[in-house]
C-alpha cells in the first residue's frame, strides 16, 4: 500500500513549513514543493521557458532567476500565475508521484503554498489546514521585510482560506506558541497516522 501524503495548507505566511518541519520530526518525510520548483527554475529547459515569456529583466547579476523579481510579475497578474504554475506543475506533479512510490514505509509530508490551485491536493490522502490569525500573518510578514499590504495582495492569487479550511480532515491553529502547535499536531498523528 502507498504511504499517506499529507497535504498542508493554509494562508500566507501561516506557518506551513513550520507545520510541516513538525510532522517531519513525528516520522513523515517532508517534500518541500516551492524548493523543488526553485530548483526546477534552474534547470535549462524551463529556465529558457521563463527567460522566453518574462525577459532577461528577471534575472540576478549573476544570472540566476532572481525569485523576488518572479514573484512580482506573477502576484501582479493572475493569467502570469497560471502560467509558471502550467510550466512546473507536470514536473513537479511526476517527482512528487515518484517519491510517493519510492518511499513505502512512513507518510509523505507535501509542503506547497499553492496546493489546491495547482491541483496538487489531488496526490494527497489527508489534507491539514494551517488556522493563522491575520494581524499574526501581518506581523510575520513584516519580520520577512515584506511591504504593506503584500500578504493581501498574495492571497488574493490563492484559494479563500474558507475553501482550504472547508477541504481539510484536520484543522491546526498555529495561533499560539510553537509547543501548541506541536500537540495539536501530535492528536493528528495519533489520530490518522498511526
Amino acid at each position: 500500500m502507498r504511504p499517506r501524503v499529507i497535504g498542508i495548507m493554509g494562508g500566507v505566511v501561516s506557518g506551513k513549513s513550520t507545520v510541516a518541519e513538525m510532522l517531519g520530526s513525528l516520522g513523515a518525510k517532508v517534500i518541500d514543493a516551492d524548493r523543488m520548483a526553485h530548483e526546477l527554475l534552474e534547470k535549462p529547459e524551463v529556465k529558457e521557458k521563463v527567460l522566453e515569456r518574462w525577459g532577461k529583466g528577471i534575472l540576478d547579476t549573476e544570472g540566476r532567476i532572481d525569485r523576488a523579481k518572479l514573484a512580482d510579475i506573477v502576484f501582479s497578474d493572475g493569467k502570469a500565475l497560471k502560467e509558471l504554475t502550467g510550466l512546473l506543475h507536470p514536473p513537479l506533479l511526476e517527482t512528487i508521484r515518484k517519491e510517493a512510490e519510492r518511499n513505502e514505509s512512513r507518510p509523505l509530508v507535501l509542503d506547497a503554498a499553492l496546493l489546491l490551485e495547482t491541483g496538487l491536493d489531488e496526490v494527497c490522502d489527508l489534507l491539514v489546514f494551517v488556522e493563522t490569525g491575520q494581524e499574526l500573518k501581518e506581523e510575520r510578514a513584516r519580520l520577512r521585510g515584506w511591504p504593506r499590504g503584500e500578504v493581501q495582495r498574495r492571497e488574493g492569487f490563492q484559494s479563500p482560506e474558507s475553501q482550504k479550511r472547508k477541504k481539510a480532515h484536520f484543522v491546526v491553529n498555529n495561533d499560539s506558541s510553537k509547543e501548541e502547535t506541536f500537540r495539536q499536531l501530535k492528536d493528528f498523528w495519533n489520530k490518522f497516522i498511526l
